[in-house]
């Protein structure tokens, strides 16, 4: 069984690192800061470039935080879908209670639901990130820019489909601020 037929120029799929490659605890001001940058990526591929269609393969840390905005973004625009593209049943099997109760929330609103495998295999992650780029010609993909692992890889392949890439650098995201006092001799930076 197939997803159902959209658009590809109409249609964005995500991926992105794990919280535990970007240092992140969920509900920290990093993460905040990243979904809000999320949320305005989500809008800008809406108004900007007409996209009403979004893939996700449901991973934790950015597939999931990009769905929850996708669903945000529905609550106004109910012409916007989300599509939950996942590499097998069951993925979320050692996950927390908490991550699997989000992931299961998320699923229960999408719009489609699909898994290409029955079961975990060697290699599924990257069929289905394949998968994600072949079926949107635009990426948006929350990359460090460090080599190794699934991201580098989509983004990779997604280039060698000529799609469009929209990266957002996530440690750009929350540097802390910049302190700045007057000191005896001017403005010095802390």
């Amino acid at each position: 069984m197939a997803l159902q037929s959209v658009d590809e120029g109409q249609a964005c799929s995500f991926t992105g690192h794990r919280p535990a490659r970007l240092r992140m605890a969920c509900g920290s001001d990093a993460v905040r800061a990243l979904t809000e940058c999320l949320y305005r990526h989500t809008l800008y591929l809406y108004y900007e470039s007409g996209i009403t269609h979004f893939f996700s393969g449901m991973a934790q840390g950015t597939d999931i935080w990009c769905a929850q905005q996708v669903l945000r973004l529905r609550r106004y625009k109910p012409e916007v879908s989300l599509h939950c593209v996942l590499p097998c049943y069951n993925q979320e099997k050692s996950w927390s209670e908490r991550e699997r109760r989000v992931y299961r929330e998320i699923l229960s609103q999408a719009d489609e639901v699909f898994y290409l495998n029955g079961s975990y295999f060697q290699g599924c992650m990257q069929e289905r990130n394949r998968y994600l780029v072949d079926r949107a010609q635009t990426l948006l993909a929350v990359y460090d820019g460090a080599p190794g692992g699934g991201t580098e890889y989509t983004v990779r392949y997604a280039q060698s489909r000529d799609r469009r890439i929209i990266l957002v650098r996530p440690q750009e995201l929350w540097a802390p601020p910049v302190r700045e006092e007057w000191c005896g001799t001017g403005l010095e930076r802390l």
